[in-house]
């Protein structure tokens, strides 16, 4: 039975799935062989109470239902297609009606807690939870079940070969058809095996194409080891990761034509209004810059997850305050060569030292009570908290001491060496010490702070945990570039939280 406009199974009703998911007339023509499943007549094919009740009726019912749906959006070459899909637009959905959700990789990686009980957006969820599973399930068996062809098939031959010694009309006709299966059986193999390469090639262009990225180096890194499941699990996730990638193109072009038009217009010595609406435009650009960069992390995230659970040994990357990756790779690409005060005689790196790309650092402190120390003991005069900073640590509720760590070391070793090599501005973008982390300025967030009888300004900032506020889950670190005798050192005026500020 459909479910009707009041029902509340899930919090999820018709009226809602039909704000989430729209379906114009035009794709219910086009795609009935399969809404025809539902059970709503043609008759009723637009009329949407009908419609969206019997979707919804058959969404909770069929996960391989709306998997057949979908496949017919992402599958396409348009994005414009690929938005229509029903797992694209309730993510979305959910996105806005949950701001919690962005300091998540993925939807299902929240707590159930946060979708609420009895909503539309935990019926949401479930349907997609459904979904994932069938996924799964039918990647799983599609290559066992074609090799047990082949080798039935194949038995089922030779024993036929085996039996009969005369090629009678029979005997022929009963191995022509042996035969045929054997070669359907090779015939669906092969196409598997060719589909798993053109999946593989996929993936290898989409994350070539992220260089900036260090878990896609990752995936790289894996990708020829991958089974069958493994690549089919990878492939799907690189057919959402499409549309985040194509808008986040879009928008650093934006911001490229946007930025030469600001240049150009300061040249020209254009008045300050028209200038000061640039700027606006600009940082408007930038922040929508950064929300697909976000997406586009969060997704590669996601592979490199799902490679490193293939893997035998230990995975680089685990959850929580767990070892993570140690690899470190330069902001905005700059080489990761030390300059040579980093380095004492000999090669070997200094104690604290950020390493070369591969190697491992300082193990991390393991608590909070001890963080102070470490940075003093291993990280010395390239990198100084401040009083404040020592303060606020002594508070801290931040859970992932490890990341803050790591983020730390960053700055003590690569972003200090940049900075001494001239680099500026183009430090800005993803730290490599964890998915969604980044280095930008503060903005209207900076401040200024006390360090040795000086008055420093907070101009920059490491951030995480998306636009989530939560103390155990989002990391701020607060700090400026300080020139001294040495060259410089990186000065951190406040952490692991957010700071109060005008822009707060």
């Amino acid at each position: 039975m459909p479910d009707s406009e009041t029902s509340v199974q899930g919090g999820l009703t018709w009226k809602v799935l039909k704000q989430v998911f729209p379906v114009a007339a035009s794709l219910r023509r086009e795609h009935w062989d399969l809404f025809f499943k539902t059970g709503v007549s043609e008759s009723q094919r637009n009329e949407d109470e009908p419609f969206y009740g019997a979707l919804l009726h058959k969404f909770r019912r069929d996960g391989g239902f709306a998997v057949e749906l979908d496949r017919r959006f992402l599958g396409s070459k348009k994005k414009k297609d690929r938005e229509k899909a029903f797992t694209y637009r309730a993510s979305r959905w959910l996105a806005q009606n949950i701001p919690e959700l962005f300091s998540y990789d993925d939807i299902l990686d929240a707590p159930v807690d946060l979708f609420g009980d009895a909503t539309a957006e935990r019926g949401l969820r479930d349907i997609i939870v459904e979904m994932r599973r069938v996924e799964r399930e039918a990647k799983a068996r599609l290559a066992p079940l074609a090799e047990e062809r082949w080798k039935s098939a194949g038995a089922e031959l030779r024993g036929l070969l085996g039996e009969l010694d005369r090629p009678t009309p029979d005997a022929v006709e009963r191995i022509e058809a042996a035969a045929e299966a054997l070669l359907e059986a090779g015939r669906e193999v092969r196409k598997q095996a060719a589909e798993l390469e053109r999946s593989r090639a996929d993936i290898q262009v989409l994350l070539e194409a992220l260089p900036g990225l260090g878990r896609a180096a990752e995936v790289l890194e894996r990708l020829e080891a991958l089974g069958g499941a493994q690549l089919a699990e990878l492939a799907e996730i690189a057919h959402e990761a499409r549309t985040p990638v194509d808008a986040l193109a879009e928008a650093e072009t934006g911001l490229a034509a946007k930025e030469k038009e600001f240049e150009r217009q300061r040249a020209e010595g254009a008045s300050w209004s028209a200038i000061a609406r640039q700027a606006e435009a600009l940082a408007e650009l930038e922040a929508e810059r950064n929300r697909q960069l976000a997406a586009v992390e969060a997704v590669v995230a996601r592979m490199a997850a799902a490679s490193a659970a293939a893997e035998t040994g230990p995975p680089p990357v685990r959850d929580g305050s767990k070892t993570r990756s140690r690899r470190t790779v330069p902001a905005a690409g700059r080489a990761a060569e030390p300059a040579d005060g980093d380095r004492p005689a000999g090669g070997a790196a200094e104690d604290g030292a950020a390493e070369p790309a591969g190697n491992t650092g300082p193990p991390p402190p393991a608590s909070w009570d001890g963080f102070a120390g470490w940075c003093e003991a291993h990280l010395g005069d390239r990198l100084s908290l401040s009083p404040r900073a020592c303060s606020s640590i002594k508070k801290a509720r931040y859970e992932d001491v490890e990341l803050a760590a790591q983020c730390l070391a960053w700055l003590a070793g690569d972003y200090r060496r940049a900075r001494l090599e001239g680099a500026g501005n183009s430090l800005q973008g993803p730290v490599p010490a964890g998915s969604g982390v980044r280095n930008d300025r503060c903005g209207g967030d900076s401040f200024e702070f006390d360090w040795q009888g000086k008055r420093l300004q907070a101009d920059w900032h490491i951030k995480s945990g998306g636009n989530t506020r939560d103390p155990a889950r989002c990391l701020r670190i607060y700090y400026c570039w300080h020139e001294d005798d040495s060259g410089g050192q990186v000065v951190v005026a406040d952490m692991p939280a957010h700071v109060r500020s005008r822009a707060t």
